[in-house]
């Protein structure tokens, strides 16, 4: 791999030296830049030369002079105007007249099956850039949205790569259905796309954005647009990143020899022996390495006035930092837009996938913590132990790296999505589109258990194979109108949506599998097999309006009627609607003379929305309405069925009701502010409700329950410096609520450590409150209430009896905000990019430390050495954090209480990059148009007072021996043909 990045440097360093030695004639250019609406001269206009750092700006009259190449374009930039690009064509004299830009209003949102500019727009969007969603290297294209829009909670649970992370778009408002947002790409429901070929993605949040979506759009939904291409000269990009990764503990640390034996002398441990001392096993070293990561693409676009194309490739290699894990992603995409006449146009959208995963078969993970540092891996002969001998001290008994010699966990997946979408104009502002779309995706699992490992050795060898395909049909044919009567504008869009989605699968597991054949086919003995298949579908109808007078009014309705094949025949069909509008503000007169205010605007908008994911607890894919009999039972040696699942026709969908108040402001072209508050009521909640054992049944899904999500969202853009320096800020920041308004007759639902209460946070932490250590003899102690007869607390104390303590609620896995704050430096060809989310408030809890941190409970295996400013009680009179150890265990102190749960909070400088772009004059001749070499990090510094690895744990908020997300250092190059 590195001697490849060799080769490519040393091929680089030939090249710019090759270039230094061509000479392009040279021109001064002499003129004055004034404005166009009044022709007064403009100062401070940054004049630069085109894929250069070369530059100046205009004097206080206006004036500039540049020495350049005579064939060199001159950009002429400044804040408020039309950035314009000029040919020099040899000349001397180049004077400029610049128009005031309305860029600003008039940067478009892509909002699936509409595009509506800023200033029309009355919902509540994010739109990211792909500039801004290429600065952290991943496999995954919703990671990259981490921090960098208001109202969007981006996590993930585990550093694995090619694994994806958990969005909620302003809250969760679901208790057992999906909360993931619906992703549309290109226009149309579902579909695929690697980060590269991303143009932008739009996030939409409130109802007057979300409704066209219906019954899929509770949680929001994200856009997605990819590129294409323009008329004109075939433009061929090129770009290659590599670097390493290395795995992170954050404030983790496990003890080394001599600090455990140290730790267990203070509690007499009797398995100490002084040898111990003299071994000093490093599991995390052998179990971590540093990986190499890898990425190329390749574009090329162009075409003419008839045809324009757009195709990429794309490799992505990304080795994980815990041995035997890695994933590899081959990727493809071509886009082509045809006009076939004036009224008749197709676009044609075609792109695949192959994805490899590389799984550790083993508890490395758990292990390489765990395991005792007094366990040598390897015997004195050099062959590596299996952890069963009899002078293991380590509880598990394993040595992780034994069955890596041998066993082996691989997963891989294609897909290949067809997009073809014909618009035909039938007068001038009527026209119609139909939209189709074709996926196809398959995946594959296998693992092995050699006979010779201690998990395989029970079966005499064990294989298991899994494998499932699945397709989807959709299509979108819409009716599209706009008409404008004087002040008057009236455009809308009409249609009619039909999906349908299959799946089927099957697995199976071998035993009596001889060791080196890894095939089903030579297997002795089949264990178990089981297989599905599912299908669903959808249809729906929809409509929307928008109105706008005098381009300071404007008025959006929206109407969606969605039926499937998920919910009872009583209840099949689902209305959903949203009534939006805005008030540009500072279009009237009133606000004319206040130059600071260039755009103020005010935004509202009330609808519903409707939710038809999977629930997550239960194997309902699809059928979740209707009565199921199980044949998986026998009866007298038989094969017999079972009633499994009562029926429910009167099953329907969750529904979500949103309010939004937004409010949009610039000043002084400068610094762009939106403001939005909102409330999310989500209603119909499906939720399992126990049945009485005389049914037969132990449950039923119903839609009983609701959640309520407020919030405030704050998102800040400013030019701070526009000259020859240039420096730009984005910061957001949001604020949520949640709570659970009603469940099932008020009964709590117990959910793991959390409950799920009335009038609490859907993720609350229910658990024994921990009271500290007794200062006099080292007892943990929790908090024990005494309550009357309603349920009121109406006296408190501390006790050293853990049954004792009573449950209770000790704080929310969910954030009171977080944000992201981004700055770009740019100056002469160098460009500097910082950026840094953060999150506040949320409650961790650190199960591992029931482990690591047990005082004495289990004594064989290895324990975390104490944070900064705790410690251990000694003797009386110690005002300790941590009770006194005890073999064995001291009253069941590291049992489950809020002694594990931790404050989440951190602030992450997520990454840092920088990169210089290569003058046009050393670039001229040799075919090459632009060139850019970077350096970039990921997941640098992270500042937090958790204990474990990583604050960053998922939605659920438990962090265990989680894979650590590793930091990344890169290096690349990027060149325009």
């Amino acid at each position: 791999m590195f001697e490849k990045q060799k080769i490519t440097i040393i091929g680089f360093v030939l090249l710019m030296f090759c270039t230094l030695s061509l000479q392009a004639q040279d021109v001064t250019v002499r003129g004055i830049v004034t404005s166009a609406e009044d022709g007064e001269p403009l100062p401070a206009v940054n004049v630069g030369v085109q894929s250069s750092d070369r530059g100046t700006t205009t004097g206080a009259d206006g004036t500039y002079e540049l020495t350049v190449s005579s064939d060199a374009v001159l950009v002429f930039s400044f804040i408020g105007f039309e950035t314009q690009e000029v040919p020099v064509n040899g000349r001397e004299t180049i004077d400029v007249q610049m128009v005031q830009s309305t860029q600003a209003l008039e940067e478009v949102f892509v909002m699936g099956y509409t595009q509506q500019s800023k200033e029309e727009s009355s919902s509540s969007v994010v739109q990211v850039s792909s500039e801004d969603l290429n600065d952290v290297t991943t496999s995954s294209a919703t990671e990259a949205l981490q921090g960098k829009a208001t109202g969007v909670f981006v996590t993930k649970s585990t550093g694995k790569p090619g694994e994806g992370s958990d969005i909620r778009i302003r809250g969760t408002g679901s208790i057992s259905a999906g909360a993931s947002p619906l992703y549309v790409v290109d226009g149309v429901i579902g579909g695929t796309v690697d980060p590269g070929d991303i143009k932008s993605m739009t996030v939409l949040k409130d109802a007057s954005a979300t409704a066209m979506y219906g019954s899929r759009a509770a949680n929001g939904v994200v856009v997605i647009e990819t590129k294409s291409g323009s008329s004109g000269d075939t433009r061929i990009n090129i770009s290659s990143t590599a670097g390493w990764n290395r795995h992170t503990n954050g404030n983790f640390e496990v003890m080394n020899s001599q600090q455990l034996y140290n730790y267990q002398q203070e509690f007499n441990s009797p398995i100490l022996d002084p040898a111990y001392k003299d071994i000093n096993t490093d599991w995390e070293d052998l179990a971590f390495r540093e990986g190499v990561t890898t990425k190329y693409e390749a574009t090329a676009s162009g075409g003419n006035e008839n045809t324009t194309f757009y195709v990429s490739g794309n490799y992505y290699n990304e080795e994980g930092t815990l041995i035997a894990t890695g994933y590899e992603r081959f990727g493809g995409r071509v886009n082509v837009d045809h006009q076939f006449t004036d009224d008749f146009k197709v676009e044609a959208r075609l792109s695949g996938r192959y994805t490899n995963s590389d799984n550790n078969p083993t508890s490395a993970l758990y292990q390489s913590y765990i395991n005792m540092p007094w366990d040598k891996p390897y015997a004195s002969n050099g062959e590596l132990k299996t952890g069963k001998e009899t002078s293991w001290i380590g509880r598990d008994q394993s040595n992780f790296m034994y069955p890596l010699q041998y066993n082996f966990n691989n997963e891989n997946s294609k897909n290949l999505t067809t997009n073809i979408r014909a618009e035909y104009d039938i007068t001038d502002w009527l026209y119609v589109t139909s939209t189709n779309r074709v996926t196809y995706s398959t995946y594959r699992n296998e693992s092995f258990l050699d006979q010779r490992t201690s998990a395989g050795s029970t079966n005499g060898g064990e294989l298991y194979n899994y494998y499932s395909q699945s397709s989807s049909f959709l299509s979108s044919n819409l009716l599209h109108f706009s008409k404008e009567f004087d002040k008057h504008s009236l455009s809308g869009v009409a249609g009619f949506e039909y999906e349908r989605n299959y799946s089927d699968g099957m697995g199976g597991t071998g035993i009596g599998i001889f060791s080196g054949l890894e095939i089903l086919d030579v297997t002795a003995e089949a264990f178990s097999i089981g297989g599905f298949k599912t299908e669903s579908r959808f249809a729906s109808a929809l409509t929307q309006l928008t109105y706008d007078y005098d381009t300071t009014y404007f008025l959006k309705a929206s109407y969606r009627r969605d039926g499937s094949s998920r919910f009872g025949d009583n209840n099949r069909y689902g209305n959903f609607y949203s009534v939006g509008g805005s008030w540009i503000i500072s279009n009237e007169e009133i606000l004319a003379d206040i130059e600071p205010i260039t755009n103020l605007k005010l935004r509202a908008s009330y609808g519903t929305t409707g939710n038809a994911d999977i629930m997550i607890d239960e194997e309902i894919r699809n059928y979740l309405a209707q009565g199921l009999y199980a044949y998986s039972v026998q009866y007298a040696g038989t094969p017999a069925s079972q009633p499994d699942r009562i029926a429910n026709p009167n099953l329907t969908w969750e529904i979500a009701r949103m309010t939004n108040v937004g409010i949009d402001i610039s000043l002084y072209d400068r610094v762009d502010l939106t403001l939005d508050i909102y409330q999310k009521d989500n209603e119909d909640l499906l939720q399992n409700v126990r049945l009485p054992g005389t049914t037969g049944f132990n449950s039923i899904t119903k839609n009983i329950g609701s959640v309520r999500n407020r919030g405030i969202e704050i998102g800040v853009s400013s030019q701070n410096i526009q000259s020859a320096l240039s420096w730009t800020t984005d910061f957001n920041i949001s604020f949520n609520s949640n709570t659970v308004l009603s469940l099932n007759d008020g009964e709590d639902i117990p959910n793991g450590l959390q409950r799920i209460m009335e009038g609490s946070e859907l993720r609350t932490w229910y658990m024994r409150e921990w009271a500290g250590v007794d200062p006099d003899n080292g007892d943990p102690l929790w908090v024990k209430q005494t309550k009357d007869a309603d349920g009121n607390v109406i006296s408190e104390e501390t006790t050293n009896n853990y049954n004792q303590a009573t449950l209770q609620k000790v704080g929310s896995a969910s954030p009171d905000f977080s944000g992201g704050l981004r700055n770009v430096v740019e100056y002469k060809g160098v460009r500097l990019n910082t950026f840094i989310n953060f999150v506040y408030g949320n409650k961790i809890y650190h199960s591992a430390r029931e482990l690591f941190d047990s005082d004495g409970a289990y004594a064989t295996y290895n324990q975390m050495v104490l944070k900064d400013g705790w410690s251990r009680w000694q003797q009386a009179g110690d005002d300790a954090t941590h009770p006194k150890p005890i073999f064995g265990g001291n009253k069941q102190s590291n049992k489950p209480s809020s002694r594990y749960l931790e404050d989440g909070s951190y602030l992450r400088l997520q990454n840092v990059s920088l990169s210089y772009s290569l003058p046009s004059s050393l670039l001229e001749g040799v075919g090459i148009r632009s060139a850019r070499i970077f350096v970039s990090g990921d997941n640098l510094v992270t500042l937090t007072n958790f204990s474990g690895m990583d604050p960053e744990v998922g939605i659920g908020g438990y962090a265990g021996t989680k894979y650590p997300i590793s930091k990344k250092y890169l290096m690349g190059i990027e060149l325009g043909l």
